[in-house]
């Protein structure tokens, strides 16, 4: 086990999160596309804040117990490491993941901003 293990499966775990995060803002932006102007603002709210919550994940990961994450669920094979290695490995592996989603939400809230201050209200 490596740590390009770890870190492929950290990334597997917050995409499959992420996802289900980005199918309810998706949802939710369809619910409100008789006004689109609405819909994109809504859905740039909605993603800043799954961008707070991997911010607020990676800024917690490394201090996670390791043993009760999706990551260690997913190793077959348990390293014959001590539990500090393994806890730096795969928190460490989690922190990155999380902070490099929450860039990416970052920079889809501001093209949202920027496609909703666009639209603008019809009124």
């Amino acid at each position: 086990m490596t740590y390009d293990d770890i870190r492929r499966y950290a990334e597997l775990s917050v995409r499959r999160g992420c996802g289900f995060a980005l199918m309810a803002i998706a949802t939710a932006m369809v619910g409100f596309s008789g006004e689109p102007w609405i819909a994109v603002r809504s859905g740039a709210v909605f993603v800043l804040i799954a961008a707070v919550v991997l911010f607020w994940k990676g800024w917690t990961a490394r201090t996670r117990n390791y043993r009760h994450t999706e990551v260690w669920l997913m190793i077959e094979d348990a390293p014959a490491l001590p539990r500090e290695r393994l806890q730096t490995m795969i928190g460490g592996a989690l922190a990155d993941v999380y902070f490099s989603h929450a860039r990416l939400a970052a920079c889809m809230v501001l093209a949202m901003c920027v496609i909703g201050f666009a639209i603008g209200d019809p009124r």
